[in-house]
């Protein structure tokens, strides 16, 4: 016992402050680049299906929206089966006997991702009826459904399989594998849309259901890429090729997963009521609104992939039973995350006059649309800064096996701060659309500082367990 914990703490001595950042560099860049990759494709429909009109752009943004928020809900589900993973390859690396093998962790991975198909499916097919409880136009309500009904092909390999493989890859060590497929999987899309949508290359012009076919066919093509990948790679095949299955895994994966799933959900409907919320308050106030969040999104996605790194090597070394190398590795996510919002808080701040006439090319919008945009930009830089927090601290939560928590404190910021201080500030006070926006400054404020104390307590009780 002495001789594996000397051996042990060796490790933990080699390991610096300096491999940590690095370490988590290397799994950032390529999540980064695939979260980029997939918003790289919406925005790609988007620009395609211009040529078609307004009403083409329109129907196709909101139907899309929903399905891709339906989507990567349900994918959060899979969380539970990264931080086994990795947990599990963490024992294995440091002579621990593991509960949970790699292979039965992906069968239940994979059965989570069929068995949360099904509701997911109905929801998508049923959301003409949502749509028209909404009060959309008939043209959307009749398009918008035929679109989504398409996108129904794809529903099932996103789940059991891209999904499946975006969170192993990482928690195994090959994250690298997603650094040219996710890209290139923007790329083909981007390709499918234009030979579909406009009757290119000898392909049939099929308008805006062309996108929805161009969006399954890739999804499909690049499934049937990363299941090659996995079935194929020494490093993967003896964990990727499911096997059998275990109940007891199958539950933890699914203890770990549901929350993660739930919390994601809570804070995509955050998200979506704000942006409702200041559309009531007029044209001015939604369109900067929008220009706030597509900005604050797109940077957001690095600290995502932060987030998701340190969820991965914080699960890691949970499993080499080694907490100085837990701490270091929040404490690294933590100061990566921190430069990153800093630096981008800044130039939102201070260059948010010029950032915002970018998203106003060829028509220079009113004199109050663009002090109100600005006004909103200088709130995003603030708001990311607590929000990349939040991310970094969750992800570190969930890694060390906590997932309840992190949700139950995001409902209470979320609905109490995010939605009831910001509609108070907004709608009964002179604060107007700012007011939304400094109610999730304020929320995500609160859910990093809860955060932040659940984690000290958890990582301390961690501590006091591998004590030597």
């Amino acid at each position: 016992m002495d001789t594996e914990s000397t051996s042990l703490e060796k490790q933990s001595i080699r390991f610096s402050m300096r491999s940590h950042l690095l370490t988590l560099l290397m799994i950032s860049l390529p999540l980064a680049l695939s979260q980029l990759s997939e918003m790289a494709m919406s925005t790609t429909d988007t620009i395609l299906l211009g040529g078609l009109g307004v009403s083409a752009v329109a129907t196709g943004g909101l139907s899309n929206n929903f399905f891709m928020s339906t989507m990567v809900t349900c994918q959060c589900i899979l969380g539970g089966m990264g931080v086994l993973l990795a947990q599990s390859r963490g024992e294995k690396d440091h002579g621990k006997e593991s509960e949970h093998k790699g292979r039965e962790i992906v069968s239940a991975g994979f059965l989570l991702a069929v068995l949360i198909f099904v509701p997911a499916f109905v929801l998508l097919v049923l959301s003409g009826h949502l749509f028209a409880w909404m009060n959309e136009p008939l043209e959307v309500i009749s398009d918008g459904s035929q679109y989504i009904h398409i996108l129904l092909w794809s529903l099932l390999p996103d789940l059991a399989f891209i999904g499946v493989c975006r969170v192993a890859f990482p928690a195994l060590g090959s994250e690298k594998i997603l650094l040219w497929i996710m890209p290139l999987m923007a790329f083909v899309n981007g390709l499918f849309n234009y030979a579909l949508i406009y009757g290119k290359w000898g392909f049939p012009a099929l308008g805006l259901l062309g996108s929805a076919w161009a969006s399954s066919i890739t999804a499909i093509a690049i499934s049937l890429l990363l299941v090659l990948c996995a079935i194929s790679l020494p490093s993967l095949r003896h964990v990727m090729i499911l096997g059998a299955l275990r109940i007891k895994t199958f539950l933890e994966v699914s203890r770990l997963g549901i929350p993660m799933m739930c919390a994601a959900a809570c804070e995509i409907l955050l998200f979506q009521i704000t942006t409702l919320r200041a559309g009531q308050l007029g044209t001015q106030s939604l369109a900067a609104h929008q220009v706030a969040l597509n900005t604050s999104s797109l940077l957001f996605m690095v600290c995502l992939s932060i987030g998701q790194a340190v969820n991965i090597r914080v699960a890691y070394w949970n499993g080499a039973g080694l907490p100085k190398q837990v701490k270091k590795s929040i404490f690294s996510a933590l100061a990566l995350v921190l430069i990153w919002t800093f630096s981008t808080g800044i130039c939102l701040i201070f260059f948010g006059d010029e950032i915002a006439k970018c998203f106003f090319m060829g028509k220079v919008p009113d004199t109050e649309t663009l002090n109100l945009t600005t006004k909103l930009l200088m709130w995003a830089g603030i708001f990311q800064i607590v929000d990349g927090i939040q991310t970094v601290t969750g992800g570190a939560l969930r890694g060390c096996g906590d997932a309840v928590g992190p949700l139950l404190i995001g409902l209470v910021s979320y609905i109490l701060v995010g939605l009831g201080f910001g509609s108070y500030l907004a709608f009964h006070s002179v604060y107007g659309v700012t007011g939304l926006w400094i109610g999730l400054a304020a929320a995500l404020a609160a859910t990093s500082v809860m955060f932040s104390f659940r984690l000290y307590r958890v990582v301390r009780r961690l501590s006091k367990l591998n004590v030597p």
